[in-house]
């Protein structure tokens, strides 16, 4: 057999006897043949000699490699010693009799036990349910290893913590069982996240159903309101193609829900309505705010008005997708409206008629009656001087309550209506009314005018009234310095601005009985076919704007 197919045994066994025939030979051979210890080991070709040098040579060889595997098992050992004693893990190693051989740092932190206080005892100590133990160690023995059993086991305080265990046997060359080693990790903290998470399950499956609950409510009162609101509610998108319409759509105009779908106001109305609708859906898309608009669709009985309320729907993106609509027919209520204005333009036409009827009464009736009272006690007063001082100061007197009587009428009847509104115009109206307020009231009043032509009798007389109206309210509330009455005109607008500077006032909390004034104010703007404006904030004064057509 060659050298290098015999074991170390062998080698050590062949050397030995080379060893025992070395000696034995230098014993029998006489010194005096001169034989000697070289001669024996001879060449390295021939004889026990070479033998002997190359056996040697290979334990020499032996002996290194032995050096080595021993310092890198040394380093292997030191390896995984650190290994073990930093594990995040318990590891523990037992004998065959449960004994334990070696604790590291991390089962001493979970179970409270040093390696030392265990001397003695077995692990089975550690173990809470004898039961459950048995059975991990029939697994244990029927296949030499058990993967994650989770166990309750004890910690030197004597709580109680489940532990996810890995254990396999420890054999020896021979394969008999010497003990096993364990690996166990602490699930307490794992086993509150899954109780915490289960309870967040609960609470999410028990909101979830709840949500449920609310989306079915909530969904059976939309389908209600859809259902049995006399509004038509419709839902188009951007390019105008009906996706939603409720049954009070199909009612008025006598098409069901599935044949809408998909199609736009150009299939359903005649060609100058449907550009209408589709201008007005434009539009609230662009915006990106609701609009409120009054819509005319013709019915089987004649045009009907809707006061339609439209607003952009978006998707998740916060771009604006659809357009919805809830239409209300008001028709009934524009034509209680038309007669209401025409009601209210009568009572004002009367009002302004009765006003200048009294004016002029006033004026040429009165006005000549305290004429002549006038011309009558002067004449008294200087038939009385120098005969009676007491009775020539008393018809003085009385003159002057004449003079003082006659102004007072002459105002009135101005503020009741003015001749120069008639004889002159608007312009000429104003700029008397602002001077004779600011000399009755001591508040700076500017009137200014810009591009103003004749205007109509109605206009005229709104404006007027509007301004008288509103700086009335200066002097009786505003506790202003200073207002600004500007009169121009726009294109086919006549703008009309009043601007203080006083107090100001919350316009959605003014009292209803202060609010008759502005009332007043609107009425006169929208029977001239106009809009009134008024912005104002405490401590702001008050700005006006009133447009008229012209």
């Amino acid at each position: 057999m060659k050298d290098e197919n015999k074991t170390k045994q062998q080698l050590i066994n062949e050397l030995r006897t080379l060893r025992l025939r070395l000696e034995q030979c230098e014993a029998e051979k006489p010194r005096s043949e001169g034989w000697g210890c070289s001669e024996l080991i001879g060449p390295a070709t021939g004889g026990y000699g070479g033998e002997l040098i190359e056996a040697n040579l290979r334990l020499k060889r032996e002996i290194e490699d032995r050096k080595r595997a021993e310092i890198e098992l040394k380093r292997i050992k030191e390896y995984l010693e650190n290994v073990i004693e930093n594990s995040a893990d318990a590891i523990g190693i037992v004998d065959r009799h449960g004994k334990v051989i070696l604790w590291n740092r991390r089962a001493a932190e979970i179970y409270g036990y040093d390696q030392e206080e265990l001397a003695g005892k077995t692990a089975f100590v550690l173990y809470e349910d004898r039961g459950e133990l048995e059975r991990m160690l029939k697994e244990l023995r029927k296949n030499q290893f058990v993967r994650e059993f989770e166990i309750l086991m004890k910690k030197r305080d004597g709580s109680v913590v489940p532990m996810d265990l890995s254990l396999s046997l420890l054999k020896d060359d021979l394969g008999k069982t010497i003990g096993s080693v364990c690996v166990a990790r602490d699930l307490s903290v794992l086993k509150r996240n899954e109780m915490a998470l289960k309870a967040a399950r609960d609470e999410l499956s028990r909101y979830s159903k709840n949500l449920e609950r609310q989306v079915r409510e909530r969904t059976l009162e939309i389908t209600g309101i859809l259902e049995y609101t006399p509004s038509v509610i419709y839902i188009k998108d951007k390019y105008g193609r009906y996706s939603l319409v409720n049954s009070r759509f199909e009612e008025l105009f006598n098409i069901e829900g599935e044949h809408v779908f998909g199609k736009t106001d150009r299939d359903l109305f005649p060609p100058e309505i449907a550009d209408r609708l589709r201008a007005s859906d434009i539009e609230t898309l662009s915006k990106r705010r609701p609009c409120q608009i009054e819509e005319a669709v013709a019915r089987d009985d004649g045009l009907h008005t809707y006061l339609s309320v439209k607003f952009p729907l978006y998707d998740e993106q916060g771009q604006p997708t659809s357009v919805c609509g809830i239409s209300t027919d008001i028709t009934e209520l524009k034509k209680v409206q038309d007669k209401l204005r025409l009601l209210s333009a009568s009572i004002m036409n009367g009002q302004e008629k009765e006003r200048t009827a009294i004016a002029r009464e006033l004026h040429d009736e009165l006005g000549q009656v305290l004429t002549a009272l006038r011309m009558d006690s002067a004449w008294l007063f200087k038939r009385l001087q120098g005969l009676d001082a007491t009775g020539a100061e008393r018809a003085h007197a009385m003159c002057r309550l004449v003079d003082k009587t006659i102004d007072d009428v002459r105002n009135i009847a101005h503020r009741l209506r003015p001749g120069v509104l008639d004889d002159l115009g608007l312009i000429a109206a104003l700029e008397w009314f602002a001077a004779d307020f600011e000399k009755r009231t001591e508040i700076v009043c500017v009137f200014r005018h810009l591009n103003v032509q004749k205007v109509d009798n109605i206009v005229a007389t709104a404006a007027y009234r509007i301004v008288q109206e509103a700086l009335t309210n200066v002097a009786r509330h505003a506790l202003a310095s200073r207002v600004d009455v500007s009169l121009k005109r726009k294109g086919k607008l006549l703008l009309l601005n009043i601007v203080d500077n006083g107090v100001g006032f919350e316009v959605g909390k003014i009292d209803e009985s202060e609010a008759l004034g502005i009332a007043g104010m609107r009425e006169r703007a929208n029977l001239a076919g106009g809009a009134l404006e008024i912005r104002s904030r405490l401590g702001k004064g008050v700005r006006m704007q009133c447009k008229l057509p012209v």
